[in-house]
């Protein structure tokens, strides 16, 4: 689907909606109130009425901040976004390409193991974007977001041209994203963290590998 085809079915706000202070607090509750929610009860369970009463706030009130149900969970998906941006990017990473994709690996999977409930939201997210007619564009965005996020932080070598680093960079992420989705579902599904470990070093070795692929391959 291209980008203009994705900006047209993703929901808006008004734009005088959230300019004030207390606009933008009642907004921020409600998008709490709504990621809470999905996390604690999952997405079945998220109606207006729910987020509304999690986020202390009239029916009537959430609906003039989000005119539907995909609104709330594109905002809650943006927060999640942020949340997982602030405790990623403060934390250092080695410039030499593969103790850096080991370090990335690492860090994802301590901020997985202390955000459960978030992640299994998040994997509900995703279905419930596929499942729903006219709703698909959610999911592309959660994961165009996920893989622009990890190929910002997967390599940093100034020696590659910007347009190849873009490249690999992009290619890493990707390659990431596939691996850590099922990582996640095996290691909730099967609760033993010897072989969530064992698994989490092959990928760092795969990954290792793919970009040593990716750089030896010739630059189109």
């Amino acid at each position: 689907m291209s980008e203009e085809a994705t900006s047209a079915r993703a929901p808006t706000t008004a734009p005088a909606v959230g300019n004030t202070k207390k606009g933008a607090e009642t907004r921020a509750r409600i998008i709490l109130g709504a990621r809470e929610a999905l996390e604690d009860d999952g997405i079945e369970a998220l109606t207006t009425r729910k987020i509304a009463a999690s986020a202390d706030v009239r029916l009537a009130t959430l609906h003039y901040y989000f005119d539907s149900k995909e609104a709330i969970l594109l905002a809650v998906l943006e927060d999640m976004i942020a949340d997982m941006t602030n405790s990623y990017e403060t934390e250092p990473l080695s410039a030499d390409p593969n103790e850096r994709i080991a370090s990335l690996y690492r860090l994802i999977w301590y901020y997985i193991g202390r955000t459960r409930n978030r992640q299994i939201a998040q994997i509900e997210l995703t279905l419930y974007a596929l499942r729903t007619r006219g709703s698909g564009w959610l999911a592309e965005r959660q994961y165009g977001a996920y893989i622009d996020f990890y190929s910002r932080l997967v390599l940093d070598d100034k020696m590659l041209p910007k347009a190849q680093h873009e490249k690999i960079a992009k290619a890493l992420a990707r390659f990431i994203l596939i691996g850590i989705d099922g990582l996640i579902l095996q290691t909730f599904a099967l609760h033993d963290e010897d072989v969530a470990n064992e698994s989490l070093d092959a990928l760092i070795m795969a990954t290792q590998a793919y970009f040593k692929h990716l750089t030896d391959a010739p630059a189109n």
